[in-house]
Formats: C-alpha cells, structure tokens, sequence
C-alpha cells in the first residue's frame, strides 16, 4: 500500500512539474559569412526533423521540447557547410542528465562560424568556440 501511494505521488509530482515546466531550447545561428548556406540535420530518439538550410544571419532555428521522463532526452545535429558541404561535425546539441525531475527552460546555443563551432548556455554570456570543422 505504502508504495502504491508513493508511486503515485511521484507521477502526480512529474506530470505537474512538466506541466508547469518551461519548453527546452536548442538554436542553430548561422555566422558563416554572407551567402555561405549551413546545413543542418537534427534528430531525437523520437523526431527527425530532416535536413535543412539555414542562410547567413537568418533567423535561429529553434527545436523546442520537454525532457522526456525516465528515457534521457537527447538532440544530436550533423552540421555541414563549404561550397560541396565538405565541412561537417556531429555534435550533441542536448543531453539531458539522469534525473526524476525533468530540466525546464534550459538553452542550448550553437553557432556555426567559418573558424568552428561557437556554443552558449545563455543568452547574456558570449558564444565560445568549442569544435572545429571536419573536412570529408
């Protein structure tokens, strides 16, 4: 009996907390340079969002989503660029820890610049670079 109701108390907690909880971000910004296209593939163990383009300075694309409690919420993007898409790195743009409690309103950051790949947990804390490009 005892558990029974711990159970329930749990789920009741999880499903008011996401219901409450402020939607993940993850923003892909092209800083290349005027007329360099990044192209960018983005997918979870649940969504594949298919390949895209993003123009220089063009709007962030923005994937928007809840943990998922218990299966880890993971987004992994192949980012490719040059005049052949010669240049390319998969990163793992969010990885949600091991946790009972989902994370809200975290943001993740990823700009990709000629030199590599800039990154940001916050808006007010400046992009660093974090990888460089692979040539295929």
């Amino acid at each position: 009996m005892n558990h029974s109701i711990l159970l329930m108390l749990v789920t009741i907690t999880c499903f008011r907390l996401n219901q409450a909880c402020q939607k993940n971000r993850v923003e892909i910004l092209n800083q290349l340079e005027p007329g360099r296209i990044l192209e960018y593939h983005c997918r979870s163990k649940d969504d594949d969002l298919g390949v895209r383009r993003l123009n220089f300075n063009a709007t962030p694309f923005t994937i928007r989503f809840h943990d998922e409690i218990p299966n880890l919420t993971k987004w992994e993007c192949i980012f490719r660029q040059g005049p052949a898409m010669e240049y390319s790195f998969d990163i793992e743009a969010y990885k949600a820890g091991p946790r009972l409690i989902p994370r809200c309103g975290q943001l993740r950051v990823w700009a990709a610049r000629i030199d590599g790949i800039y990154f940001a947990r916050k808006y007010n804390t400046p992009l660093v670079r974090v990888l460089s490009w692979n040539k295929n």
